[in-house]
């Protein structure tokens, strides 16, 4: 088991997200806010304003005409990616770092983790449900809590680890929570509250391994995002189940299968065409 004090120790030694992304956040759950609140938000961040343009004028947004205000490059990127964009300026340092203990090189967890946001977008244009601006941010941050944990690993916890999957049949999220006593996704969860994240937005991060256990349309659209991000290689897959989406999340929000594995095609080219801008300082 996992000295839980010093867990939380740990994980509030992490550096806090931008004011801007908090304030975002808690604006866009409320059940009436506008592109004014949002755009005057973001004006008073002068670097994540340039950022956020750069993104709205780059090639990923198919060569429209250039846009030179904070509110315009929140209309042309949606508020959700413009959140989430925001959260990935904050957190590229340490999104970026390598994470033996889970078997991530420099930049993997990154990877993935721009990937598992910019799934949300095209899973939001098939759902049949109405897809909440926070799943973005939710899908980024999903992992989170693997950077902390991984602090803690001494070499004889992860044979122990390793034993539960391999011999134990265990999947990788109940190896860590029979082995350790918590979780990275429990973890990553109690650390987006740190942060002073909305609800639904935390709870997508607790749940992004386990639905139906959030029963919120968010806890699906992360879940999902997360497998659609191993799935085009951007990722560690431990086992074959790991890349299978359960049907119930596919059916809460109206997507068959052949939906699903089209929505897979399209995820590629959009990653290219976008990591790069993520990138940028």
């Amino acid at each position: 088991m996992i000295d839980a004090t010093a867990l939380v120790k740990a994980a509030q030694g992490l550096d806090p997200l931008p004011a801007t992304v908090a304030r975002l956040a808690a604006l866009v759950v409320r059940p009436e806010w506008s592109l004014n609140e949002a755009a005057h938000l973001v004006e008073f961040d002068a670097a994540l304003t340039g950022r956020l343009l750069r993104l709205a004028n780059s090639a990923a947004m198919a060569g429209l005409s250039p846009v030179n205000t904070a509110r315009d490059a929140i209309m042309r990127v949606g508020i959700g990616p413009a959140l989430a964009f925001a959260a990935a300026s904050g957190l590229r340092k340490e999104l970026k770092r390598a994470l033996p203990e889970y078997g991530l090189t420099d930049g993997q967890l990154w990877r993935h983790s721009v990937a598992s946001a910019l799934a949300v977008e095209p899973i939001a244009r098939r759902a049949r449900k109405p897809v909440p601006p926070e799943c973005f941010t939710a899908a980024l941050i999903h992992d989170i809590g693997k950077i902390v944990l991984a602090r803690f690993l001494s070499p004889e916890q992860l044979r122990w680890l390793a034993d539960a999957r391999d011999f134990g049949g265990l999947s990788s999220l109940q190896a860590e929570t029979d082995v350790l006593g918590v979780n990275h996704a429990e973890l990553g969860g109690q650390i987006a509250g740190q942060w002073k994240l909305p609800e639904r937005l935390r709870n997508g991060v607790t749940f992004h391994h386990t639905p139906d256990e959030g029963d919120d349309v968010v806890c699906d659209v992360v879940y999902l995002a997360n497998i659609a991000a191993k799935r085009i290689g951007e990722g560690v897959v431990r086992g074959p189940a790991e890349v299978v989406a359960a049907p119930s999340s596919l059916a809460r929000l109206g997507i068959t299968d052949s939906v699903w594995e089209d929505l897979l095609g399209t995820l590629p080219a959009a990653f290219d065409a976008t990591l790069a801008q993520y990138t940028k300082d």
